[in-house]
Parts: structure tokens; sequence; C-alpha cells
């Protein structure tokens, strides 16, 4: 029941958000009453950061990590892999898009969860680039942190036109040819 109460909640936060659920909606998704649903958690925060554990798993799971001093086509891969997952579930990608731009409120309760989020990813990121331009794989004209940065804001703003239009965008092809300029070798024009 626990996990059907996530996968529940995970529907509705990415449909209504978190502010447009509540917790008895979940409750009434699973046939129980809200009473019921606090048996499993507490309230709708531990429900949401349920949520959010859940759909962070697979971006942090063994076989999808970023492997040690990766190359620049290890990088590719690895957003391929995790844009390959956001395909597959497009209810998780929307929730991600939902509840991250609900967070941008500091009294959110996932405020933290996705700040810390993408300061991690920021971090992971900007030490991959630095590694790889140290190593000549990529061009040092622009700043590894920066580069980062880049990055994440095009894979959320593909994401987003993708879910809004997914006949039209093909988020792959659009990363990888972002991603290929991107981070491309010292030599390239």
């Amino acid at each position: 029941m626990r996990a059907a109460a996530i996968e529940a909640a995970a529907e509705l936060f990415g449909t209504a958000g978190y502010r447009g659920a509540t917790f008895k909606d979940v409750a009434s998704k699973l046939g129980m009453t809200a009473a019921g649903l606090t048996y499993y958690f507490p309230d709708k925060d531990a429900l949401l950061a349920a949520v959010l554990h859940e759909r962070d798993r697979p971006a942090v799971a063994e076989e999808t990590a970023i492997p040690p001093s990766p190359s620049r086509s290890d990088i590719t891969d690895h957003v391929m892999r995790i844009l390959a997952e956001n395909i597959a579930h497009p209810g998780l990608a929307e929730l991600h898009c939902v509840l991250s731009a609900e967070a941008t409120s500091a009294e959110h309760p996932a405020h933290e969860h996705f700040r810390d989020r993408y300061r991690r990813a920021r971090e992971l990121l900007t030490d991959t680039f630095a590694a790889a331009t140290a190593r000549g794989e990529i061009r040092p004209s622009v700043p590894p942190r920066t580069l980062a940065t880049l990055l994440l804001g095009v894979l959320d703003g593909v994401q987003l036109q993708w879910l809004l239009d997914p006949e039209e965008i093909d988020m792959q092809a659009t990363v990888r040819a972002f991603i290929a300029d991107l981070l491309a070798p010292p030599d390239s024009p």
C-alpha cells in the first residue's frame, strides 16, 4: 500500500501540483480515508518526501551513475540514459517540472530538496567538466561551472517543451546536439 500511495501521490502532484492535491485526494484515489493513509505517511509533507525520493532513485542508481573520470561520450551517454528514463516515464518528468516550479518559493516543503539537488548536480558536473577540460577533451573557453549551469538549464527547458509538445520535440536529439556543441573538443571551430 505504501508504494501505491507514492504512485498515486506522484500522479496527483504531477497533474495538480503539491498545492493543488490534498492528502485526502491521495487517500480517495487509493479507496481509503485520510486517517487510513496516515498509517503509511503521517502527513502530506512526508508523502511528498517519499515521492521525491522515488523520483530521484533512477538518477542516482548505480547502473545510471557517471563513471569516475568520465569522457565526453560518458557524459553524453549518462544524460541520454536519464532522458530515456524520462521518456519512458513521462509522468515522473511532469512531476519534476511541476514540483520544481512550485518549489521556487522558500516556503514550499520541497524547496530545500530541489535547491540541494541542483547544487549537487552543478557540483558534480562542474568537477566533471573541469577534469575533461584539464585532459584537453573540451574547450576551456567557458568555465566548467557555467557549462554545468547551462546543461542543467537546457535539460529542464527541453524537457518542459517535450512535455508540452512531445510529437514536435525530440528531446534526445536536441540535447545531444547541444552537448556536442557545448562540450566540443578544443580543436573544434
